[in-house]
């Protein structure tokens, strides 16, 4: 039957062929969505996690930035008083630690035989202003010449030099205060002898007090005298002061600038010699105080803060405002900012995290 109709042979193996291409075309359909679930699942498998992290939301506030030194307190005027004539010491009229105002005795040094020296210099230049007076009155009569005239002039003048000279040593056996303040050191005691030069006391003016400290090459130009000042004791007691000195030539050594803030110090309440901390308020700006554990490094080591802005991690580096005891004003982030709290070691700047708020 085949040999006489070979079309039916024909016919099978075509219906063979489409039905062998058929089973092949649905078992690679099948494979192919089992391929595709496949890696559809390996997808899923690794892709990124969102990190979850706490946040802290902080508001910027208006905070005074300031250049802050370490300084010393020293008095306005320090003096050693110095014997101007020789002699011992008669009495001492002020006592160490003592207050003094300008022109109080303090020594005493012995007269001993100046003031008859002065008597009888006095009574010599009595006598020469008679002498000079009578030969004014002969030269106008025409018989005075004008040598003898000179001489008794300058004889004049010697008389009134030395009694000037003796006038002032009298003066000097007491030695006073030349300002206000305070008698810090005696060296000599009652009956020690003395010479011109020698030292007999300290005196120090405090008031005002002089707080110096040294600003840097970057910092002297934001400054001026009279500006204010603040000065911290280290009892913690503030003073508020200004800017009376800014030298405008820097120190070989440190290449740093020296400056004085004077304070108020009428009672002598506040000593010299005190270690204080200066601080020079320069202007005010908006800064967000931060404790030292929100601080992180970014992949290159720059310290700054992790925040999160829209899911996604963002890092500035720290410009300290100011500082305190309990952390540090800085600036540069937003007037609202979610700081992260927790977490910060294991996110990067761009990560996607979900946030939870708490402080900790």
């Amino acid at each position: 039957m085949f040999n006489k109709h070979p079309w039916i042979i024909s016919l099978l193996l075509a219906l063979g062929l489409g039905i062998w291409l058929a089973s092949g075309s649905i078992n690679g359909d099948q494979a192919g969505t089992e391929q595709a679930s496949d890696a559809d699942r390996q997808t899923a498998k690794h892709a990124p996690v969102a990190i979850k992290v706490r946040v802290a939301t902080v508001h910027s506030e208006p905070v005074e930035r300031s250049i802050v030194l370490y300084g010393r307190t020293e008095p306005n005027r320090s003096l050693n008083l110095k014997a101007e004539v020789d002699g011992r010491v008669e009495a001492i009229l002020k006592k160490r630690g003592e207050p003094v105002k300008a022109g109080d005795a303090i020594i005493r040094i012995a007269a001993n035989d100046r003031p008859h020296l002065l008597e009888h210099a006095r009574a010599e230049l009595a006598q020469r202003r008679l002498e000079y007076q009578g030969a004014l009155s002969l030269k106008a009569k025409g018989f005075q010449g004008k040598a003898e005239l000179a001489r008794k002039k300058a004889l004049m003048k010697e008389s009134e030099a030395k009694v000037a000279a003796l006038q002032r040593e009298l003066r000097n056996t007491v030695v006073h205060a030349p300002f206000d303040g305070l008698l810090l050191e005696r060296m000599v005691e009652i009956g020690d002898y003395l010479n011109v030069g020698t030292k007999l006391a300290k005196l120090v003016d405090l008031d005002p007090l002089v707080v110096r400290g040294d600003v840097t090459q970057a910092d002297i130009s934001q400054l001026h005298t009279g500006q204010k000042a603040l000065v911290t004791l280290s009892n913690g007691q503030r003073h508020e002061g200004y800017i009376r000195y800014l030298s405008r030539v820097a120190d070989e050594d440190t290449n740093t600038f020296r400056v004085e803030v004077a304070l108020d110090n009428a009672d002598a309440h506040i000593p010299g010699g005190l270690g204080v901390e200066l601080q020079i308020p320069l202007e005010t700006i908006m800064a967000v105080h931060i404790s030292p554990a929100l601080l992180a490094l970014n992949k290159t080591g720059v310290i700054g803060v992790k925040w999160v802005k829209d899911n996604v991690v963002q890092f500035t580096p720290i410009d300290v405002v100011r500082s305190d005891t309990d952390g540090a004003w800085i600036r540069g982030l937003e007037e609202q900012t979610d700081i992260i709290t927790v977490g910060q070691a294991f996110v990067r700047e761009g990560d996607q995290v979900e946030t939870q708020q708490g402080d900790s």
